[in-house]
């Protein structure tokens, strides 16, 4: 197998008539027993042999005909590669599944570690969009829909990826690596949702013969039930379609140890015999249907984990109540908050507590709700800040407001805090800022002076130290490191918190694609705008749902015959303003903007995988 981090939980899946025996007495689909959902993923990213795009295609038919999901991680130049072939068949055949973004060119360097370890944040955002931009809009063209997810090619991870990612509307990061990890759950980290280093949730199985499908089984099953007693959860399961064809990885006879050939004398990687390949095929079959009719399993793709793990925190404001036991915990130590169904980042909790404090120096009371706003975490180590100290309750609020209006112009938490003068560490800033808003709300009063308190951050013992363990890939140069980086994504620990399974089911599979007709698809969307907690925006003036759809409605029944199918209806009617040729944007629900082209291809390729 090809180890992507530190450690991945290496199994086998077994024999399907294993299963009466050794679980014998429980039934499938036990309404009592927690779900538990399994995501298989595929990095797709071999474009040397052809014979990868014929394995990718297979693994998206055996997935098809057990009618079940998988999504698909496609690498840029994989897509153009296939589109240049003429392997039509193929795109479409993944275009049934879900379709995520792996990079522009994977392994070819520098890769994203490489040319981002000594940059700082603003520099490395920038550069991971400059070299990274082009492949996701590649993937977005040829697939025709918005990627779900991304992941970094090996352990090539970096933290500025993520400023990208909330850029380009991708909700999910998939992939498994050890930077940071939240206790092998998902979480929150930079504002998205991570399905990443689920360490001891993670499993694959070795291909090879019965007896490692038969050892895998009761591997999976382990897993299977570890989750189920712990309430329930998510298991990764990964593989690379090349896996079927290769002997070797076609990135390491090209790439290996800084290797950087030009693209004329790149070797195309041994072949395994066709029996080898139609063996492994078959045994994979066999291990998706044990996995696939475990008790209370359902396979899900990247996409359906982003409704899985709905970002509470956003979704209903904090209650004074929720405000005060926020300030009591940030109080004890900078990290993340749970409260009930909920969890508030570091940053968010400064967020809602900063706006508790000017609230009340306004009216004299805690306001009875408010909600956080996204910011990321501060981009270098405050230099010198004091120790110890008092600050006038005047300075105070003021503090409290250039924080509130920096992290709304910046988009992160300031690196140092000034307050009266004095320059304060930003962990310092946030338990002095929680020990005020539990005093208010305790006396319900404000202090004469609030008095400096050493924060404890420890939220950031989730997220590694550089050592080479982390930079364990074949790619990389011998010796790689990264300790600026890893620095960096330390102070992103701010945004970090867990993710919490909703109670609620993903959405039942609607009627496929081949059932909807053109008429259809434009009703569904229509449907889909009304009922969206999202607003639109035309001309600077913002439509709420119900009156977008009357919008959308009026400009599709003017159009006339000219609109034949779902994206002609995107393209001519719901894009852009006739009178000023301004784009539509959409203002979402978590406070991100996109186009609305963007949206309602993404909601289009839901309807037509049956993600109504």
């Amino acid at each position: 197998m090809r180890v992507k981090g530190l450690t991945v939980f290496a199994v086998s899946l077994g024999l399907l008539s294993m299963a009466g025996s050794l679980w014998a007495g429980e039934s499938p689909g036990n309404p009592t027993s927690p779900p538990v959902y399994v995501s298989f993923w595929f990095d797709t990213e071999d474009y040397l042999l052809p014979a990868s795009d014929d394995a990718a295609q297979r693994l998206a038919d055996i997935f098809t005909s057990q009618g079940v999901q998988a999504t698909f991680k496609v690498v840029g130049e994989k897509a153009r590669v296939l589109r240049d072939r003429g392997r039509a068949d193929v795109i479409a055949a993944l275009r049934r599944h879900d379709i995520g973004y792996h990079t522009d060119f994977h392994s070819v360097h520098p890769t994203p570690s490489e040319y981002s370890r000594d940059l700082d944040w603003n520099d490395g955002v920038a550069e991971f969009i400059r070299r990274e931009g082009r492949g996701f809009e590649d993937v977005r063209t040829i697939f025709g829909m918005d990627p779900s997810c991304y992941g970094q090619p090996g352990s090539s991870w970096t933290p500025e990826s993520y400023a990208a990612l909330r850029r380009w509307n991708i909700p999910v990061y998939l992939d498994d690596a050890s930077q940071v990890g939240l206790d092998g759950r998902p979480f929150w980290y930079c504002g998205v949702l991570n399905a990443f280093n689920l360490s001891g949730f993670t499993t694959r199985c070795t291909l090879q013969n019965d007896a490692t499908l038969d050892e895998g089984c009761k591997q999976f099953e382990q897993v299977r039930q570890r989750a189920a007693r712990e309430g329930g959860g998510l298991i990764s399961i990964y593989y690379h379609p090349c896996e079927w064809v290769h002997e070797k990885f076609w990135d390491g006879v090209n790439f290996s140890k800084g290797s950087n050939p030009p693209r004329e004398q790149w070797q195309k990687p041994p072949q395994k015999p066709a029996e080898a390949t139609e063996r492994q095929f078959a045994l994979f079959a066999r291990y998706l249907e044990y996995a696939r009719t475990r008790p209370n399993v359902r396979l899900v793709t990247a996409r359906e984990i982003a409704t899985l793990y709905p970002d509470g925190a956003y979704q209903r404001s904090f209650t004074r109540e929720e405000i005060a036991a926020m300030a009591r915990a940030l109080a004890r130590e900078v990290s993340f908050v749970r409260l009930g169904d909920r969890t508030v980042s570091a940053a968010e909790g400064v967020s809602v507590l900063a706006q508790a404090v000017v609230g009340f120096d306004k009216s004299r009371q805690i306001p009875e709700s408010l909600k956080p706003k996204f910011f990321f975490g501060p981009t270098f180590e405050a230099g010198e800040t004091i120790e110890q100290g008092e600050f006038a309750w005047n300075d105070w609020v003021k503090a409290c407001r250039d924080c509130l209006t920096a992290t709304e112009k910046l988009s992160r938490l300031p690196s140092v805090m000034r307050v009266g003068g004095k320059v304060v560490a930003p962990v310092d800033f946030a338990a002095t800022l929680a020990t005020a808003v539990g005093s208010i709300a305790e006396t319900g009063r404000a202090p004469k002076a609030v008095r400096l308190v050493k924060g404890n951050w420890t939220v950031a013992k989730y997220v590694a130290d550089d050592s080479p363990r982390l930079w364990g890939w074949v790619i990389f140069p011998d010796n790689f490191s990264a300790p600026k980086m890893m620095a960096l994504a330390r102070l992103q620990s701010w945004t970090l918190k867990p993710a919490i399974l909703s109670a609620a089911q993903p959405k039942t599979a609607a009627p496929a694609a081949s059932a909807l007709s053109e008429k259809q698809k434009i009703a569904a969307l229509l449907g889909v705008i009304e009922k969206s907690p999202d607003i639109f925006v035309r001309n600077d003036e913002e439509y709420p749902s119900p009156a977008a759809r009357q919008l959308m409605e009026y400009k599709l029944k003017a159009a006339g015959d000219g609109i034949k199918t779902a994206n002609d209806f995107i393209e001519q009617v719901a894009t852009r303003s006739k009178t000023t040729g301004r784009v539509y944007m959409v203002k979402m629900s978590d406070g991100r903007t996109t186009e609305s082209a963007r949206w309602l291809r993404a909601r289009l390729a839901e309807i037509e995988r049956g993600g109504r």
